[in-house]
């Protein structure tokens, strides 16, 4: 009966230990992601910046010489939302709100 004790005193022991490593497993890769969402995002803005600053110059010059700066915007609204749904289970949406 001791023995049985102790031993389940023991599991519990390992139990908690590796939900300890795990919750921080996760939480560093939350940050990560984090991390990462906000250094694309803040691109992102650069990014948009610049696209309206060309749009503002090239007002005057023909649409096909337009298209190179909405191609580039657009493959900017790709990659962040391939990166939205990369780290949609890491609970992201819960992190930004």
């Amino acid at each position: 009966m001791r023995k049985d004790l102790n031993d389940a005193r023991d599991l519990h022991g390992q139990a908690e230990s590796a939900a300890a490593v795990w919750k921080g497993h996760v939480m560093d890769r939350r940050k990560k992601a984090l991390t990462d969402y906000k250094k694309l995002r803040a691109f992102f803005a650069e990014e948009e910046q610049h696209f309206l600053q060309e749009a503002g110059k090239d007002e005057g010059v023909p649409e096909d010489e337009q298209a190179d700066p909405a191609e580039r915007f657009q493959s900017l609204l790709q990659a962040v939302s391939e990166l939205e749904k990369k780290h949609r289970n890491l609970g992201l949406s819960m992190l930004l709100q």
